[in-house]
């Protein structure tokens, strides 16, 4: 019994020690693979993009081979058989290795890792609109996956035959914590140089296959780590955009002035005459677009549209390489006043990092000792103040993002309720299918009424000054909010791509157009374009900088809008959403966000919507 279970616990401490080698030899050959991509002539100019890239790609994937490894070692485990856990490491390490080979080709080609939607593309059937496979390919990723199964094969031997030869291999072992040490400072790395704004090491990120970094830039910063404001920005053609493909060629007096008056979670069914009778009454007036989508269902990705023109799917190597918006760059470069207003901080989303990072100066936080409510109330007051004193031959771009329609919903105290029955807190813990959504919902478009109210301030002072007649004003949200109104459970946004957190008011007033009324699908990404061409005498065509159309241009029948959230992507077109999942399957869902499964992705959606996603990637 004794001699057993020696045999026993020595055999344990050799299997460790195997799948130790096993799974270090791996990250070594996956290192090789994803350096194939890393340019290395930029690492000689930058010490610590390479320093840094020294201790995270080990740690990278040191910590995805253990993962691997967890299984092969549960099935040697209970059979107690070397065997068992030999062939399953030799084929999961086989298939991720073979994964990493045809990521680091498919990064080559767009310069993006493999998602859902290239999943889809791939084994879907969408791809084939793009590339066909001869048989001879074909045949040659045969022989490719053949030899990464010999290679692996080889490698499990090899190992076997060193720790049958060299017993002291056995402390090998010691080698995690090796790891693990380099695994935590490069993510510390990460932490730090994120809150420090250093693109150096940021922009290295794009270069490890589905790094998940760990930032604490609120919790550094509490500890007096502050953003670094000298932090170079990219010049043209750096990094791994193509950002915008040609150079701009914009008239050198651009005529028209820009206000941007964006709400929190405002959705398209509360711009009305009870509702919101300001911006309500403005809309008779101006340009209504009733059929209009945000690009995303949270924050980050619905004003990323809005200022780029582009997909949220942009927004983190964007992030990382702090590559300004176009059309705020060109702005810029205009000589416009530039006067930027959160109610809610700017840096988080790091709005300071993308849209703005060319003009970050000039950002403007509401005074956070005072509420939503009346933070709303303050940078509306104040950009109101920096147009009285605009010289009337300056040209200015106004952004005002206002908080109170944002969960629990704000309104100063006292303020009359506009529907009842209206809830006086919002409880999170008590949504539920059996919670009554009315009084939430009434205290939403309560806090809505308070932000119209403002805006109608806002708006009566400049169509009262001198810039009324120059000044392109638009009104929108940056999504929408739901009220369970799908009966599915579904609350706030972030949670699904249906109208309710999607579709949101896009009144656009445009000196000299006539009022009217449009009704076919529109897009966040649609104004950068329209503002370059008519506001700003931009010559190029907008898909040099954008991926929307001109909003005054002809509409386009089943258009795919792209659309994005944290955990999901999704096409909408008509009145279906393709919406992949974190595997690339795809699910066909009705307007009424109802799974339809025998309807089909349509391959030509796809196959524009991944053009759209990679047009500025660098080739």
């Amino acid at each position: 019994m004794d001699d057993l279970a020696a045999r026993t616990a020595f055999s344990a401490r050799r299997a460790l020690a195997w799948l130790t080698g096993f799974t270090l030899s791996n990250a070594a050959i996956a290192i090789g693979i994803a350096a194939l991509n890393i340019p290395f002539a930029h690492l000689a100019e930058h010490w610590k993009a390479a320093f840094f890239l020294t201790l995270a790609l080990p740690g990278h994937f040191v910590f995805f081979g253990a993962l691997l490894g967890l299984i092969p070692l549960l099935l040697g485990w209970t059979g107690r058989r070397m065997r068992w856990m030999t062939v399953s490491a030799v084929i999961l390490q086989a298939a991720w290795i073979c994964l990493l080979v045809t990521d680091a080709k498919v990064f080559a080609l767009y310069r993006f890792h493999l998602n859902a939607m290239v999943a889809n593309m791939v084994f879907g059937g969408a791809m084939q609109d793009q590339v066909v496979f001869s048989g001879t390919v074909w045949g040659l990723i045969a022989l490719a996956v053949s030899s990464v199964l010999a290679l692996e094969i080889a490698l499990a031997w090899l190992w076997w035959r060193a720790l049958d030869r060299r017993a002291g291999l056995n402390n090998i072992l010691k080698a995690w914590w090796v790891a693990l040490a380099v695994m935590l400072f490069g993510q510390a790395m990460v932490a730090y140089s994120d809150a420090r704004g250093d693109r150096v090491v940021m922009s290295q990120l794009p270069y490890i296959p589905w790094a998940q970094p760990i930032t604490l830039k609120d919790s550094l910063q509490r500890f007096g780590v502050e953003s670094d404001p000298s932090a170079s920005l990219p010049g043209a053609g750096q990094g791994l955009l193509n950002y915008p493909r040609r150079p701009l060629d914009c008239q050198a007096a651009p005529k028209l002035n820009v206000v941007v008056i964006l709400l929190e979670s405002l959705r398209h069914d509360v711009l009305t005459a009870q509702v919101m009778p300001n911006t309500w009454r403005y809309a008779q007036q101006s340009q209504q677009f009733d059929n209009h989508y945000s690009s995303g269902n949270a924050t980050r990705f619905g004003v990323f549209g809005l200022l780029y023109g582009l997909p949220g799917g942009y927004w983190h190597p964007m992030l990382a390489e702090q590559r300004g918006a176009a059309m705020i760059g060109q702005m810029k470069k205009d000589g416009y006043g530039m006067h930027i207003y959160g109610s809610a901080p700017l840096y988080s989303p790091e709005f300071d990092r993308t849209a703005f990072s060319e003009v970050r100066e000039h950002i403007v936080n509401g005074p956070r000792e005072r509420k939503s409510a009346e933070r709303d109330q303050a940078i509306l007051a104040d950009l109101q103040r920096d147009i009285a004193a605009t010289p009337k031959d300056q040209r200015f771009f106004g952004f005002v993002f206002m908080d109170s329609p944002h969960q629990p919903y704000y309104m100063p105290r006292g303020y009359p309720p506009l529907f009842q029955p209206m809830a006086e807190s919002i409880n999170p813990l008590e949504f539920g299918p059996e919670h009554d959504p009315l009084p939430d919902f009434n205290r939403y478009r309560t806090a809505v009424h308070y932000a119209d109210s403002l805006i109608g301030k806002f708006l009566a002072a400049l169509q009262a000054g001198p810039f009324a007649d120059n000044t392109v004003v638009l009104i929108t949200g940056d999504h929408g909010e739901e009220f369970n109104d799908l009966k599915q459970n579904y609350w706030g946004h972030n949670g699904n791509f249906s109208d309710y957190q999607l579709r949101t008011p896009f009144v656009l007033h445009w000196p000299g157009k006539p009022a009217q009324k449009s009704a076919h699908a529109t897009s966040h990404e649609d104004l950068v374009p329209t503002v370059m061409k008519h506001a700003l005498g931009c010559r190029n065509d907008s898909a040099d900088y954008s991926t929307g159309r001109d909003l005054f241009g002809p509409a386009q029948d089943r258009r795919p809008l792209l659309v994005e959230s944290w955990s999901q992507r999704g096409i909408r077109q008509g009145e279906l959403t393709y919406l992949f999942d974190n595997y690339g399957a795809a699910t066909v869902m009705d307007r009424n966000y109802r799974p339809l499964p025998e309807a089909k992705v349509d391959p030509a959606a796809v196959s524009r919507s991944w053009e759209m996603l990679t047009r500025f990637q660098q080739r």
